[in-house]
């Protein structure tokens, strides 16, 4: 049971130490793509997507979370996935953590929780510039546990599509196929309700569009959808199922 508690706190640690040497990069970093998205969508092409918004919003209040949820998943997702990939195929690093005493699970939280962090920094950062720079926002502190989770859903993700990675065209692959679709269609810049007919059920197959429309709901202090609860929870436990999975297999 000790383990269990605390047993992932060395490879959170790793993950401090990385911050205390780069954390300005990491914050500059963080900062410059949700900051271009807010600029050009919501102050340049928002005005021209005012008759689409459902039920009377504005654009800026339509876009921020799903900005907030878009930076979540894309650090939570590619930090975590780097990282494996290069400790496991690159600096053979993360046989360290497997010649250890601790278990598959230990080990995979403390990565999960990793990527956790990172999503939560940035999406902690894309708060603090909708609440200086979009006049009139307000955050809705109920809405801020739902951030740690979908956080840890996409540290979750991150850590099986790590696993998962045996070259570097596969990191294009991931790009290209998951986070690129996941930016434009899981209901972060535009409604869902917009979107083609087929479209519109096809992207809650994405782990974002649930994600999306619980932290859209929490954070405005709306009644959060439960059905999409549901499918962010699935999420979770499927991406912890197949990441446990890549392990078990790993040491085969």
């Amino acid at each position: 049971m000790r383990q269990v508690v605390f047993g992932w706190y060395p490879v959170v640690w790793e993950e401090l130490l990385i911050w205390r040497r780069r954390f300005w990069l990491y914050f500059t970093v963080y900062m410059l793509s949700p900051l271009i998205f807010l600029l050009s969508f919501g102050y340049g092409a928002g005005q021209r997507f005012k008759l689409l918004m459902p039920r009377g919003l504005s654009y800026l209040e339509f876009l921020v979370p799903g900005v907030v949820a878009l930076a979540i998943f894309n650090n939570g997702i590619t930090s975590v996935t780097v990282r494996l990939f290069y400790n496991r195929l690159h600096f053979k690093s993360f046989e360290a953590y497997r010649l250890a005493p601790m278990a598959e699970a230990v080990l995979w939280l403390g990565y999960t929780l990793a990527g956790a962090l990172r999503g939560l920094l940035s999406g902690s950062i894309v708060l603090a510039l909708a609440l200086l720079c979009v006049p009139g926002f307000r955050v809705s502190f109920t809405g801020l546990p739902w951030l740690v989770a979908c956080a840890f859903a996409a540290g979750a993700f991150g850590v099986f599509l790590g696993l998962s990675l045996r070259s570097f065209d596969d990191q294009t692959l991931i790009s290209e196929f998951i986070v690129v679709p996941m930016t434009f269609l899981c209901g972060t810049l535009i409604p869902l309700e917009r979107l083609p007919g087929v479209l519109q059920h096809l992207v809650w197959l994405l782990p974002l569009t649930p994600a999306t429309a619980v932290l859209r709901a929490s954070l405005t202090g709306n009644s959060v959808p439960w059905l999409a609860v549901g499918l962010l929870a699935g999420w979770t436990l499927l991406f912890a199922a197949l990441g446990w999975w890549r392990l078990k297999r790993n040491e085969e």
